[in-house]
């Protein structure tokens, strides 16, 4: 398993092209998480 934190001034996620969800300034966690977590 992988954590990182960051701090952003703004992030979103977009899917196929498609915004689905955005913020501001703030913190983006991403987690990344395999079969032998």
């Amino acid at each position: 398993m992988r954590v990182v934190l960051q701090r952003v001034r703004r992030a979103s996620v977009a899917v196929n092209g498609d915004v689905i969800a955005a913020i501001g300034r703030g913190l983006a966690l991403l987690v990344g998480i395999g079969p032998g977590d």
